[in-house]
């Protein structure tokens, strides 16, 4: 007969850290979120994001241009982190072995690496810098390689509650400079890559969405562990210095991509201040969902106006506002042909 090995014992701290055989779920609102996501997975491949190749090639100026691809040299380098086993892949599913999490946690980890790191990579390869070479380029650059190691050290501990917290920055302010960068593109009388647009508004989303989430993680833990007397004030007090020093990292993070991405003069559509504004408006949002007063106090400027006025989330945010994403899938390469019961057996795809 096979030994039975027993999960080995180890004292667990909330109910939320605590593994169980149960398919009870205990945390609904992780559910419900999950599902959420689900309704809404769009497939990178049907934004027709080629047919911006020609506003790459001639409609952005060099400034522009320039930009486009600092900003593109990260995005999937993050995609590919947080979908993967460092966070929603793995991570958060070991730290918080519950069904309703763990189920909650596989869903965002499919749409980060089924829908934003393909649809980045769909954009790099319109652009013609799809290779190793371009998704490193960011190691070259000391003090965003700096940051980017300090988010990962956050983001690689062992304690639930640091975890959740960078990854409520790594979903709701990490790269939002870039968002903002991409979406003047496409507003303020400007209509350049469209389709690319598109798939920026759908990444956004559900970053926000998932910063949600990861702060919700964060609270619950956080509430239970006191509730249990097994996170005192002194913790409470070192966890959101810990923080702090995370939301200052995160601004210097957003900080340089911004000096980098208008290292060349000449943008028509936006400006440095503009995109400083945003990013700096997206860390006081996550700052307040972790419970923390916001540091900077303003409404985002003119990006934040723009953004939020063409996107809407899901139905848990009053943070979006409009239509869902807009897309059109192309049937034309997934036709089906339904016919009579009777002949069911000859069912097939053409």
């Amino acid at each position: 007969m096979d030994e039975i090995t027993e999960r080995p014992q180890r004292e667990y701290l909330s109910q939320i850290e605590t593994p169980t055989d149960s398919y009870v779920a205990r945390y609904p609102w992780a559910i419900e979120m999950a599902k959420e996501q689900q309704h809404v997975f769009w497939p990178a491949e049907e934004l027709g994001v080629e047919d911006d190749i020609q506003d790459f090639r001639v409609g952005l100026n060099d400034a522009e241009r320039h930009g486009v691809l600092t900003a593109q040299s990260v995005l999937t380098q993050y995609e590919l982190m947080i979908g993967g086993e460092e966070m929603w892949g793995g991570k958060i599913a070991q730290l918080f072995p519950r069904p309703d999490i763990r189920r909650m946690a596989a869903c965002f980890a499919n749409v980060e690496q089924n829908s934003h790191a393909p649809f980045y990579d769909i954009g790099n390869q319109v652009m013609g810098n799809a290779t190793d070479e371009f998704y490193t380029r960011w190691k070259r650059d000391p003090i965003l390689a700096d940051r980017i190691h300090f988010i990962e050290r956050c983001a690689g501990s062992f304690n639930p509650l640091e975890v959740t917290a960078a990854l409520a920055f790594l979903e709701g302010a990490v790269l939002f400079s870039a968002f903002g960068y991409f979406k003047r593109f496409n507003s303020g009388g400007f209509s350049l890559l469209p389709h690319f647009v598109a798939g920026i508004d759908g990444s956004a989303k559900d970053e926000d969405f998932h910063s949600r989430a990861s702060a919700m993680l964060f609270l619950t833990c956080r509430s239970e562990r006191m509730d249990a007397g097994n996170h005192s004030p002194y913790q409470d007090e070192v966890l959101f210095n810990v923080i702090e020093n995370l939301s200052s990292e995160v601004h210097a993070h957003e900080l340089r991509i911004t000096e980098l991405m208008f290292a060349v003069p000449g943008n028509r559509t936006s400006t440095k201040t503009d995109v400083i504004q945003f990013f700096e408006h997206r860390i006081d949002v996550v700052r307040q969902r972790l419970g923390m007063a916001p540091k900077f106090s303003h409404d985002g400027g003119p990006i934040a106006k723009e953004f939020y006025k063409d996107l809407n989330t899901y139905k848990h945010s009053d943070f979006f506002h409009t239509g869902q994403l807009q897309y059109t899938r192309n049937w034309a390469k997934h036709k089906l042909r339904f016919i009579p019961k009777t002949q069911k057996e000859e069912a097939h795809v053409v």
